[in-house]
């Protein structure tokens, strides 16, 4: 069983922290963008084809899960890892939306503070799904390259080996 101190030692990596705050914050500067474009426009352009947001939570997830397998370290394990990244960025970002609506609402027509803790499930899902899947997808994806590349070398430092055999 995990104790609590090995996923806070997880997260106190530095490649971790960065790749969550990436994926939180490249997510919440999109959605505020087509948010303000919408009303600018007058009209909402985009609120998600599947789930809530989900263009902005998948171009958050793939930045975020690919500066963390460009940085990883060799003791980080791809899949266990990738899928730390992409939860706690998919659940950040949600956060960082919710505290973003519930402020234009306050502001618009008032209400209770409540408000944020809807917007904050609505969105959950849709955060914690999406980071989900596409940092898994990436980290399988990695782990392919990794296999393969291990594969050629292996191959070639048994090349060398018989190499020398042949020689002496």
């Amino acid at each position: 069983m995990r104790k609590m101190s090995d996923v806070i030692t997880i997260f106190r990596e530095k490649n971790v922290n960065e790749s969550i705050l990436i994926s939180a914050i490249v997510t919440t500067i999109f959605y505020v963008i087509l948010s303000i474009i919408s009303m600018v426009v007058g009209k909402v352009i985009y609120s998600g084809y599947l789930l809530f947001a989900d263009i902005e939570f998948l171009l958050g997830s793939i930045l975020g899960g690919i500066y963390f397998f460009k940085n990883r370290e060799p003791h980080q394990d791809f899949l266990k890892y990738g899928v730390i990244v992409g939860v706690l960025g998919g659940v950040l970002s949600c956060v960082f939306i919710s505290i973003y609506q519930t402020i234009l609402i306050m502001i618009t027509v008032g209400g209770p503070i409540f408000i944020f803790f809807l917007y904050l499930g609505f969105t959950f899902l849709s955060g914690a799904i999406i980071g989900l899947l596409t940092v898994t997808i990436i980290a399988v994806y990695y782990v392919y390259k990794d296999m393969k590349g291990d594969k050629v070398e292996k191959e070639h430092i048994d090349d060398e080996f018989f190499r020398d055999l042949i020689d002496k």
